[in-house]
């Protein structure tokens, strides 16, 4: 089952018009442009968001006017509008209504993303051939959202870059490891219209990256890692203020390996403290709570939905049980196995 492609022409066509109409006044295009969104994408996720964006927008000064404009000055148009409406549309929407269709048919919960660590120094890592079987059969299930976790080096993402441009109807969010940017992956990179692209921040090669993306107006943010030692410089702002400089509009914060579940629910109420009362110029999120807080308002479930496939081929679940589960075994396999229906 694939998304509807005569509603989403007419989503691109409405996108494409708003987004050429914000150059003639930007701020009252914006807001326009937020309300249109709202009345085509009605997945519930979505209807809060939006409702919050509409009511911080009535306020000329907000930040989200400065991160607006960045992503607008910075971003290709296309890019903006295939990934937006991959998210918003194929994901949020049609996504969602897939998974609440088939809640009850199967003996497992679904995600509606589903975030996978890749890292060819292990073993037993999904490579992007594993990650493009796993997608075609989220694909059927709803599931269009993807964030990768890439370790190891910039040289090892080239496959994976190819294998983005092979699901042109997901969205994909990538982490990507340190290091320079080559031309070759460059232009693979401008061709990748359905991927938002985060390097870390505060890292010898960020400003590099960034400024040749913002040069070739690809799809950019941030992203960095918290923990128990570090829970008070993020609390404080100190941390929060080195996603400045790079004028990214989107960062995500993920917790590092030895992070405890405790500070992981104080950074989690501190990054949304954040996004409804804004103070810097971009939306921030914290990967492993605002990904179950969605999957909560998409399945219209009190229960958390949540896995996560490790560098080294094991399943992380909601409740930070790691399971054995090679990536030989079909995505159905997988989730009957880490998100079996009865856990609940």
């Amino acid at each position: 089952m694939k998304p509807n492609k005569i509603t989403r022409a007419i989503i691109d066509a409405t996108v494409d018009r708003s987004l050429r109409e914000i150059d003639e006044d930007p701020n009252r295009s914006i807001r326009k442009l937020t309300d249109m969104g709202r009345n085509f994408a009605t997945g519930r996720f979505l209807d809060e968001i939006y409702e919050m964006l509409q009511d911080l927008l009535k306020n000329d000064d907000s930040p989200y006017y400065t991160a607006i404009r960045n992503l607008l000055r910075n971003t290709s148009r296309t890019n903006i509008k295939e990934f937006g409406i991959n998210i918003g549309y194929n994901s949020l929407t049609f996504g969602g209504k897939v998974i609440r269709g088939l809640d009850g048919k199967k003996p497992f919960n679904i995600p509606w993303c589903i975030v996978i660590r890749t890292d060819p120094s292990e073993p037993l890592s999904i490579d992007a051939a594993d990650m493009s079987h796993i997608v075609s059969q989220g694909n059927d299930l709803g599931i269009y959202t993807y964030l990768i976790r890439c370790g190891g080096t910039m040289q090892a993402v080239d496959q994976l870059l190819l294998m983005f441009a092979e699901h042109p109807d997901s969205a994909f969010i990538c982490l990507l490891p340190e290091g320079h940017l080559s031309p070759e992956q460059l232009s693979i990179i401008k061709k990748c219209r359905n991927t938002l692209f985060l390097f870390q921040a505060a890292k010898d090669s960020t400003a590099e990256n960034v400024k040749k993306m913002k040069q070739q107006k690809s799809l950019f943010g941030l992203y960095d890692f918290y923990g128990d030692d570090t829970l008070l410089q993020w609390t404080e702002g100190s941390r929060a203020e080195e996603f400045l400089p790079y004028s990214g509009s989107f960062v995500i914060v993920a917790p590092d390996e030895n992070c405890s579940k405790k500070t992981c629910e104080k950074m989690s109420r501190f990054v949304k403290r954040l996004r409804t009362e804004p103070k810097y110029p971009f939306i921030i999120f914290e990967q492993r709570f605002d990904v179950m807080q969605i999957g909560r308002i998409i399945t219209d479930s009190r229960n958390d939905i949540y896995i996560e496939m490790l560098g080294d081929g094991n399943i992380l679940t909601t409740d930070d049980t790691v399971i054995e589960c090679r990536h030989t075994f079909s995505l159905e396999q997988i989730l009957s196995v880490a998100l079996p229906v009865d856990s609940e």
